[in-house]
């Protein structure tokens, strides 16, 4: 006998419909999975034999082939247990076909017939839904996923005795409704206002924040680097629901949510050890997963320690920083990945970390310029603001008066969002960083003063042509940030200051 049941795939993020065949035949006991599969699916077999007779259903001694269509892409993962058991049922005539129609099954099992949570439910349900089904059977730790997608009956299994139950009409199962979480007691949000002094740094990161520009901070040990990086995601807008269903599907796919959590509400931050690989930061893997440039998608990725991180790791960040995806090519298929993350790097101006500072420094001048070195001439050049801090006078830290807070920060930055949101309204960006070339000429038109500024700079320092355009946009942030319509002299005096290192430095290494 022949039977087909639905399931479905996650490829990169993005969910893929697999059909199910199963077909029992006379003949020596084998049960053979054919279409493209990798071992945890080929291995299922013993685990699908075992499930169903703890369940207290048993397969007679028959001739099994089960075929994952279509073979033109590699099926892995172990959410094909459900629906291969589903179907097998099916050919022995334990449940009736019709029970199947437009239902989707998803799922991993364990021996004693309970359903285990999987990666990617969100992707694939929402495929799902794309694709006309109506009702998916999916484990009860994915339900509080699956039942993100509007539209979609969802049904939260717990074991494979309970689905068969309900298919056979013998225990009718109820349609998963997520509950309202509990009220969660008030936390302490990290504030700007906490930190003393730096007001350059905060201008700084302001700057990036308002038009989604990476910044690198360099300073000693203890000057609020990481304490300023830390707070910068509540100083972000809110995300449209759009943003949160594509950050919940990234780390669905990798695996990296809680059993029964649901939509990933704020900004994410990510703050990768700088003994990070280049897999480890772009994603990768004989079936690729996210990596932490995706994962930090539409919030923060807080490199600290930047120029401790290999240059494979580094390097791989080029091409996000320009695309905002990371394209991986393997034998099997290509994959993607959303990769735009605000990048915030804070490292060391040396070795000893306390340069300038000759009374605590001990470096050389080579040794100072060899490790500013590390960071490549491509990698600073796509990091589109620099600031350098310093450490914080004792007068900062023991006057009474308040510094600017993260509510007037948030605030100021909002406003200058909704000038960018008017701004490209009819295009498909949302920051004053992704205008292309066409886009900058046209929004950031110099007055006299200006393009007579920016000529002098571009010569003196000897900008390329990209460093140019960084700067235009930088500047147009600057002046929706102060409300003001036409980029002046003023802003752009101030994008390129961000764009210039110290000349104790060595000058010219971050042009």
């Amino acid at each position: 006998m022949f039977c087909k049941v639905y399931t479905a795939s996650c490829v990169g993020i993005e969910g893929r419909i697999v059909q199910v065949e199963a077909d029992l035949s006379n003949g020596l006991p084998s049960f053979h999975i054919v279409g493209e599969v990798s071992g945890e699916v080929r291995e299922s077999a013993p685990r699908i034999y075992t499930a169903l007779r703890n369940s207290g259903y048993g397969l007679p001694p028959k001739r099994y082939v089960v075929n994952l269509s279509p073979a033109d892409f590699r099926k892995a993962g172990t959410g094909f247990d459900l629906p291969i058991a589903v179907a097998l049922l099916c050919c022995v005539e334990q449940m009736n076909p019709e029970f199947l129609e437009n239902s989707i099954f998803i799922g991993e099992l364990g021996l004693s017939g309970k359903l285990v949570p999987v990666k990617g439910i969100l992707s694939m349900v929402s495929r799902a839904l794309e694709c006309g089904f109506k009702q998916c059977f999916v484990p009860v730790d994915n339900a509080g996923e699956a039942v993100l997608i509007h539209g979609m009956k969802v049904y939260g299994i717990r074991s494979l005795q309970e689905m068969i139950l309900h298919l056979q009409g013998r225990k009718v199962l109820e349609v998963f409704r997520q509950e309202h979480p509990a009220e969660e007691s008030v936390i302490y949000v990290p504030d700007f206002g906490d930190i003393r002094g730096q007001a350059m740094a905060k201008r700084c990161i302001q700057i990036s924040a308002a038009g989604h520009h990476h910044l690198l901070m360099i300073g000693p040990p203890g000057s609020g680097k990481t304490m300023m990086a830390e707070r910068m995601p509540y100083i972000l807008p809110p995300m449209s629901r759009e943003e949160q269903l594509t950050v919940t599907k990234i780390h669905s796919a990798a695996g990296k949510l809680k059993p029964g959590s649901g939509l990933i509400q704020s900004r994410p931050f990510r703050r990768p050890h700088h003994t990070l690989s280049d897999k480890g930061m772009i994603g990768g893997g004989a079936i690729p997963v996210p990596g932490e440039v995706s994962l930090a998608h539409g919030g923060i990725l807080f490199l600290d320690e930047f120029g401790e991180f290999s240059r494979a790791a580094l390097e791989s960040l080029r091409e996000p920083l320009e695309t905002g995806e990371v394209f991986l090519h393997r034998v099997r298929g290509d994959y993607c990945f959303p990769a735009h993350p605000l990048i915030v790097g804070a490292m060391n101006p040396c070795r000893c970390g306390y340069y300038p500072d000759r009374e605590r420094c001990r470096c050389t001048a080579s040794q100072i310029h060899n490790y500013m070195s590390k960071i490549s001439g491509p990698v600073r050049e796509r990091m589109d603001l620099c600031v350098h801090i310093s450490r914080v006078d004792y007068r900062h830290l023991s006057e009474d008066t308040v510094s600017e807070d993260s509510n007037c920060m948030r605030e100021r930055i909002a406003q200058a969002y909704l000038r960018q949101k008017e701004r490209f309204k009819d295009m498909d960006i949302r920051y004053n960083s992704e205008m292309n070339s066409g886009m900058t000429e046209c929004f950031c038109k110099l007055d006299e003063a200006g393009r007579s500024f920016m000529a002098k700079a571009y010569e003196h320092y000897h900008f390329s042509a990209r460093v140019y355009q960084k700067i235009l946009k930088v500047a147009r942030t600057i002046s929706d940030l102060d409300g003001v319509a036409q980029i002046g002299a003023a802003q752009l005096a101030e994008a390129v200051s961000y764009r210039l290192p110290d000349e104790d430095y060595g000058g010219g290494m971050w042009h």
